[in-house]
């Protein structure tokens, strides 16, 4: 049983105003862990020498992380009867035989980190310096958010210091081996001797893959948490709801399929390769219902595609307000962020959060009072705040996206996070459960049906209606009162009986849209932009892992450069060779 030792000691006459909350937060970052029996969270809010030493005792053999948080100083925690000596303090830690960490998030507890490295505690996260109660609090968040993420103690206090540094900026921080300059200066550090330089590596425990003792089922979350939360948007996901809660049965096929078709194609394809067993295989499909590092990086898959479909969207609405609206200003914040995402290189690319580029045009368009043409969007600020599950499972996925890409996560070690990354993944589709509601079209042509009966001409549609089956994609003919754009990838809802569209080219295309004799919809996602080659570099959605789409000359593909040059010049009133 492995504990995790929380020790919180506010001063009754000179309170910290955060610390309650840092409390608070941090026991809801790591609960869902210790739910998981990963570990014990032992959690004292009013900590007294006696019962320090009382619990330091009863638990030092399980012990693996002590945190204190409360007023300090270089020899002394203030705890809540009296002050407790850092020697008295260092020599009880020191009688913890698997302590692998300790944090002091006090002011000035630099002094007391020797100390501690001399009784063989592997690593030390100390201060040397007042540090302000706002400040300790966002730091210690950030820390255990990234720790309950399963990153590396050394990662989480880069990204604490991360966080810090957006607030001041010349906030001091140093790592390292212990010298006696090394906590001088800065405020916040993180230290070990010579011989425990791996220290920095520890990760939080992880228990066993199944510490409950039934049998796991990979995908039954997941897709129990689709057909409850689709059901609110589509009427046949409804039927299998409805009847699974009066006690029917629904076939294990039939609430895939029917989970699938409602989903956006993009998405729909990634979830599709979660859920279908592994030994079918489709054109080279690999599919990933199993347990493991595989599977792992298909659910950040999932992820991805969905924010950054969600993304596009945004970029599409904001070029559809400025396209009708011209007169609109936009702010220099959401230029900016757009500018950011088109001028990205690979790496930054492969690692981009689309949630700050959503917020800044969610903004612009509440801002100027622009419908938008998925209505839910406009909530999206309620649930993208700290602490809120959305937010925090946004933090979880998007921190599993970041350690596969740079292969940091060991088979066993995917083994838990595959049940967690479910979970989060899960707590996604929750609240973006909306999507339900729309569907993907690709424009492939356009011909005039024009009789002599009629006064106006109409536009017959080639289309190809993007709803996954297992047999492949529905095709159809529209007859329409209006044209739409050729060579376009249209996502669709039905509003009082009759279809929207919004045109979500270039930012997605299909690529087959521009060969007449193709049959089936290849879609590919904007990647970046290459100023010096002044090329346009397309990700296939299907199958992130192929060759790229590189547009450049190609006569066939000339509309999609001439569409991102007007985007551009609407945006920023300057050619795309000019972003950068």
């Amino acid at each position: 049983m492995d504990i995790l030792f929380f020790a919180f000691a506010n001063d009754r006459d000179n309170p910290l105003a955060a610390l309650e909350a840092e409390d608070n937060f941090i026991y809801s970052l790591l609960a869902p862990r210790q739910a998981q029996a990963h570990f014990v969270i032992h959690r004292d809010q009013s900590v007294s020498i006696e019962k320090l030493a009382e619990y330091l005792t009863l638990y030092r053999n399980n012990i693996v992380l002590f945190h204190y948080s409360g007023h300090a100083g270089k020899e002394h925690l203030s705890l809540d009867d009296e002050q407790a000596s850092a020697l008295g303090i260092a020599e009880m830690l020191g009688n913890c035989p698997r302590l692998k960490a300790v944090i002091l998030n006090g002011c000035s507890t630099a002094g007391q980190v020797a100390r501690l490295l001399e009784k063989q505690i592997p690593l030390v996260i100390a201060t040397s310096s007042p540090v302000e109660d706002h400040k300790a609090k966002e730091f210690a968040i950030q820390f255990y958010r990234s720790l309950s993420n399963q990153e590396s103690i050394n990662a989480a206090f880069e990204a604490a210091r991360a966080k810090v540094l957006t607030i001041e900026a010349s906030t001091p921080f140093t790592r390292g081996i212990l010298t006696k300059q090394a906590h001088e200066t800065p405020v916040w550090g993180i230290f070990y001797e010579a011989d425990q330089v791996d220290a920095h590596e520890w990760s939080l425990p992880v228990g066993t893959a199944n510490n409950s003792g039934t049998e796991l089922v990979v995908n039954e979350l997941l897709l129990d948490t689709m057909v409850s939360t689709f059901a609110s948007y589509n009427s046949d996901v409804k039927k299998i709801w409805e009847n699974q809660a009066y006690g029917g049965t629904v076939s294990l096929l039939d609430k895939r399929d029917t989970v699938l078709r409602c989903l956006p194609h993009p998405v729909s394809e990634q979830v599709r390769k979660l859920l279908v067993p592994d030994p079918v295989a489709e054109n080279g499909l690999v599919f990933f219902d199993k347990i493991g590092l595989p599977r792992l990086g298909q659910i950040a898959t999932v992820y991805d595609t969905i924010m950054e479909l969600t993304g596009f969207i945004m970029l599409a609405q904001l070029w559809e307000s400025l396209s009708h609206l011209p007169a609109l200003t936009i702010n220099d914040d959401t230029k900016a962020e757009v500018k950011k995402f088109l001028t990205l290189n690979p790496d930054e690319r492969e690692k981009f959060n689309f949630i700050p580029l959503i917020d800044k045009i969610r903004k612009f368009l509440n801002e100027n009072k622009i419908q938008y043409f998925i209505d839910e969007l406009q909530h999206i600020a309620d649930i993208v705040k700290e602490g809120e599950p959305f937010f925090e499972a946004c933090q979880f996925l998007d921190s599993i996206k970041s350690r596969t890409l740079s292969k940091k996560i060991s088979e066993d070690e995917a083994t838990t996070l595959c049940i967690l990354a479910e979970e989060e993944l899960s707590e996604v589709l929750k609240e973006l459960g909306f999507i339900a509601r729309y569907t993907f079209a690709s424009v492939k042509s356009i011909g005039v049906v024009k009789y002599r009966h009629l006064k106006e001409a109409k536009f017959k549609h080639h289309i190809v209606r993007l709803v996954q089956r297992f047999v492949g994609l529905e095709e159809e003919i529209s007859i329409l009162e209006e044209y739409m754009d050729t060579a376009s990838i249209l996502l669709m809802k039905e509003k009082s009986g009759q279809s929207e569209f919004l045109n979500l080219s270039p930012f997605i295309i299909d690529e087959n849209a521009f060969d007449e004799k193709a049959t089936i919809a290849k879609l590919y996602y904007f990647d970046r932009y290459n100023r010096d080659k002044d090329m346009y570099v397309y990700r296939h959605v299907y199958k992130p892992n192929d060759s790229n789409l590189l547009i450049a000359n190609q006569k066939n593909y000339l509309v999609i450069k001439a569409q991102f040059e007007a985007f551009a010049e609407m945006l920023f009133h300057h050619s795309m060779r000019q972003l950068l």
